[in-house]
């Protein structure tokens, strides 16, 4: 095994002083880019929308759980300043949906990776001091909500923006 290995550095050292000992790539790379796996999100092309699609943790199911407001669920004020704030995947235009944009998604419920089958804030107001949520498992069935109740986030932004 030793002899075998120490041929090895020997033709490495060789090619290298063949080489002239000069290993420095001659193309130089630009990483300035951003990567491409910014984070995970949903693009329907159709709609002309992008999709947070980010996995919900244990911050958001006790936020839900129990009426609260933290991570990825919390009462609608909370939800509608969560997308607002909300810097993600490179962009910064993220907004709360509105209940046909959110109940085409879960109509569909094509191409995201993190689904969770619990009703996600809308920004359609309804009457009185409630808001539309839209029911993920029942594809995409909308329900009224106070504002008050803790319920889920997914936030979406314009692909033209």
């Amino acid at each position: 095994m030793k002899k075998s290995m120490v041929a090895i550095l020997f033709m490495v050292a060789g090619t290298m002083v063949m080489a002239g000992g000069d290993f420095t790539p001659s193309a130089s790379y630009d990483n300035s880019r951003k990567p491409c796996d910014a984070g995970d999100v949903y693009v329907d092309y159709e709609k002309r929308l992008m999709w947070q699609d980010a996995p919900y943790g244990d911050a958001a199911d006790g936020a839900y759980k129990h009426g609260r407001s933290a991570g990825k669920a919390g009462r609608w004020s909370y939800a509608k300043n969560y997308c607002r704030n909300l810097t993600y995947a490179g962009y910064d235009d993220w907004r709360l949906p509105m209940v046909g944009e959110l109940t085409n998604l879960f109509d569909k419920l094509r191409g995201l990776k993190h689904t969770i089958g619990v009703d996600f804030w809308t920004s359609t107001p309804s009457e009185g001091n409630k808001y539309w949520s839209v029911y993920a498992v029942v594809k995409g069935q909308p329900y009224e909500h106070n504002r008050g109740d803790s319920q889920y986030i997914r936030c979406v932004r314009c692909l033209d923006e």
